[in-house]
Parts: C-alpha cells; structure tokens; sequence
C-alpha cells in the first residue's frame, strides 16, 4: 500500500459512524413524526365519534310524546316517541358524520331507546382502524 492510499483511509476514518448516526437519527425522526401524526388521528375520530354519538343522542331524547307531557300524570319522568327518537338520531348522527367529512354512519341497531334513555353508539371507520364512542341522554321534562 502507497502512502497516497494509506492517507485517504486515514481521513476517512469515522465516516461510517456519522453515516449511521444520521441514518438513525433520521429514521427516529421520521417514526416520531409518523406516530404523533397516527395518534392525532385516532384522538381526533374518538372525538368525533363521541360528539357525534351525543349530539345524536341528544336528538333522539328531544322527541318527546306530547301526550306524556300535557297529562302531568307522570310527575318529571318523560316518555318518549321510541320510533320517533330512533328516526332522529339517525337522521341527525348521518348528517354529523357528513358535515365532519368523516366515514361512518349510525343505523337502527347504534340507537337503542329505553324509556327516557337514548343510547347511540358511533363508529367513525379508517384504514387505520375505527373510533367507537357512547353517547346516552335522559330525557327531562323542566320549566
């Protein structure tokens, strides 16, 4: 080996662990990034679909039966339209997902009405995976 050749290795002495370091550093950089934008999103659909479900929830619980409320009979408790109810939580749960711009949609079987209780539970569905979230509302008669 020349002098010539023994002097370039010399110089280049240490640039394989700056290329690895950078690599690294890089690559964790890049996951980092890809993890807080994945998480954001899946916080971002779980509080998507919670409002969603109580919003349509709180829907639902407004379709009172009139009847229910001129009687008086029934003291605070209210009862419910339950096809009424089920209707409009579905119908208000459908146009949320809509104005959100995301994929999801509330059917018959998301809405359960019992008594004065609507129950709602959406889905706001993602390549990456789904966001489920409960929503119930008691219905109140009040001043």
């Amino acid at each position: 080996m020349d002098q010539s050749a023994a002097r370039r290795l010399r110089e280049e002495r240490g640039t394989a662990i700056i290329t690895v370091t950078v690599l690294l550093f890089t690559f964790t950089f890049g996951s980092i990034v890809y993890l807080s934008r994945d998480v954001n999103r899946v916080v971002s659909h779980r509080s998507a679909a919670q409002s969603i479900a109580f919003q349509s929830a709180r829907a639902g619980a407004q379709q009172v039966r009139p009847g229910s409320l001129r009687d008086g009979a029934g003291g605070d408790s209210v009862e419910l339209d339950e096809f009424a109810a089920r209707e409009e939580a579905i119908r208000v749960g459908n146009r949320l997902f809509s104005s959100y711009g995301l994929s999801g949609a509330i059917r018959s079987s998301d809405v359960v009405v019992r008594g004065d209780t609507v129950t709602v539970t959406a889905t706001v569905t993602d390549a990456n995976g789904d966001a489920s979230a409960t929503g119930s509302v008691q219905a109140q008669s009040g001043p």
